[in-house]
């Protein structure tokens, strides 16, 4: 399971970054057909009796899990209509520009773009999955399979999210437009930093929520539990982290970088600026 969301994420990536229109379109639609795919398991689980299975007497933060989840499951399908018409237009805009390896001033370079999507795409499967499992039962036959691609899809992430920050080092981001508002830019630079935040925050705070409270880590035949003691109250602390407070921030963070896109691409009409990080 862990080796078709990576190779899934990878296709994509390099899909919507190619100059062939055809080959953008089929990005563009597998994409489409992902969300599908995501907003079709969080509504077999309203029937299956995955979330009747949890007792009426949980926590409040339990029993609102599903109710979170069919509202992911809500925008991934009004996200996979979208797609659908952005395929057919990708299938007829034509694409010339040559994409470098590295940044620009006014560009991301391939590099760039491909870690972009890869992490962007893996952390829009985690999130879920992360509360599908919570919700699933630890006698539950397919938790242990859910778990462990869930972990390993988070070091993948963990790895990608470090790799690109060095990146960034040796081909700095494109730099902002001039004509863009102090406040906008403190909003923008807010909202990264968010960003960079969850992306680091979710899988540090899972592997010290899995190996403060005692349970069994690898990577790569590496074990992680035996470099750490168990300890009840850090375990709360990571859970709190894990499970409350980066999941806000990562919705809030979510909400204003697509809000952000979607008002400059539509409303403004500055079509440049998505072509940034999107060909």
């Amino acid at each position: 399971m862990t080796e078709f969301y990576i190779i899934l994420a990878v296709c994509l990536a390099i899909f919507l970054n190619q100059s062939s229109r055809i080959g953008r379109a089929i990005g563009t639609l597998t994409a489409a057909l992902a969300l599908v795919m995501i907003a079709y398991s969080i509504l077999i689980a309203n029937f299956d009796g995955t979330f009747a299975a949890i007792p009426t007497d949980a926590e409040l933060g339990d029993r609102i899990k599903p109710f979170v989840l069919n509202a992911q499951a809500g925008v991934a399908s009004l996200a996979a209509l979208f797609l659908l018409w952005a395929t057919y237009r990708q299938g007829k805009r034509h694409v010339t520009d040559p994409l470098p390896l590295r940044n620009t001033d006014t560009h991301f370079g391939r590099v760039s773009r491909y870690a972009h999507w890869i992490i962007g795409v893996l952390i829009l499967i985690l999130v879920p999955m992360g509360l599908f499992v919570s919700i699933l039962a630890p006698d539950h036959p397919a938790r242990p399979a859910f778990l462990a691609t869930h972990q390993m899809l988070g070091l993948t992430v963990l790895l990608l999210v470090a790799c690109r920050m060095l990146w960034l080092l040796q081909s700095p981001a494109p730099l902002m437009r001039a004509d863009i508002q102090p406040l906008q830019r403190k909003l923008a630079k807010a909202t990264h930093l968010a960003l960079y935040g969850i992306m680091l925050g979710f899988p540090v705070t899972g592997v010290l929520l899995t190996v403060w409270d005692g349970n069994p880590l690898e990577v790569f035949g590496w074990s992680l539990s035996d470099r750490f003691t168990p300890n009840s109250q850090l375990a709360e602390s990571a859970a709190i982290l894990h499970n409350l407070v980066l999941p806000a921030v990562f919705y809030l963070a979510v909400a204003a970088h697509l809000g952000a896109v979607t008002v400059h691409h539509f409303a403004e009409r500055r079509l440049l600026d998505v072509r940034r990080m999107l060909r």
